[in-house]
This record gives structure tokens, sequence and C-alpha cells, in this order.
């Protein structure tokens, strides 16, 4: 799954060495929320949902040709998520050997990532929550 931001950078790097060292494929996937509108929600979410779409779609791309530009074989996917369950949902129908998710803060909540239990819940393959580089190792002194 990508998110801008450090986390989501650590993320790319870390698929994009095993992409390379493995030369395994790697699947980009970005998830849009979905916000509802109706006679009592004030205006019409459409165009902020096609908006934020946009943008996530730009996102997802743009990762993916960062990896194909390292010479990782690369595919993107931009799922909308109206149900809550749709990255668990296409992970669980993939044959994905690994998953990584870039971490969150997670103040005054519980400790793990709010979709790695559902995905270790679907997926055959590993789920790991990658948090962001140190300083060093985002100037090359070290590995996450």
């Amino acid at each position: 799954m990508w998110e801008p931001g450090r986390a989501g950078a650590t993320a790319l790097s870390l698929a994009s060495r095993i992409g390379d060292a493995e030369n395994a494929a790697v699947s980009v996937i970005g998830v849009v929320p979905h916000a509802t509108s109706g006679s009592r929600c004030g205006n019409s979410a459409l165009d902020y949902n096609a908006m934020i779409i946009d943008v996530v779609a730009a996102d997802v791309a743009q990762a993916c040709e960062q990896l194909r530009a390292a010479g990782v074989d690369a595919s993107s996917e931009v799922l909308i998520d109206t149900a809550g369950d749709e990255l668990a949902t296409f992970a669980a129908a993939g044959d994905f050997d690994l998953v990584l998710l870039p971490a969150r803060r997670r103040l005054l909540r519980a400790a793990d990532h709010p979709v790695a239990k559902r995905l270790r819940d679907v997926v055959s393959g590993d789920v790991r929550v990658v948090a962001s580089a140190s300083p060093a190792e985002r100037l090359g002194g070290g590995s996450p």
C-alpha cells in the first residue's frame, strides 16, 4: 500500500531493493477513502471524491515509475474504499508473498497498524509494517 511521506518512501525503497534482489514483481496500491453524500450531507461529495482519486492515482503512478526507473517490474492499482475492506479483498485475491505497509503514528491507540491485522488474516504471505527511515538511513548510512 502506498502513502506519501517518509514511511511511504521507506516502504517504496524496501520494495525496490527486494524487487531488484529477488527479481520480484511489485504492486503499488493506493487506497482512496470514499466520502458519502446525500440529501442530509449538504454539498455533493462527487467532486471531492474525484479529486482525491486523481491525487492518489498520480501518487501511485509516480511511485510505480520510480520502481520501474530502478529496473523493478512494477504495476499499480487504485482501490476505492467504499466498504472499508477493499485492500483486504484485493490482497486476499492476489498471491502476494509480502505486503509492505507504511507505518503510521498511532497516538493514544493500539500499537498495531490499523490495516495490518486484517491483512494478516487474509494474506498467505508476510505482512510487514515499515517505519520511516532514520536520518542516517535516508542519507544512505544504514538500511531500514
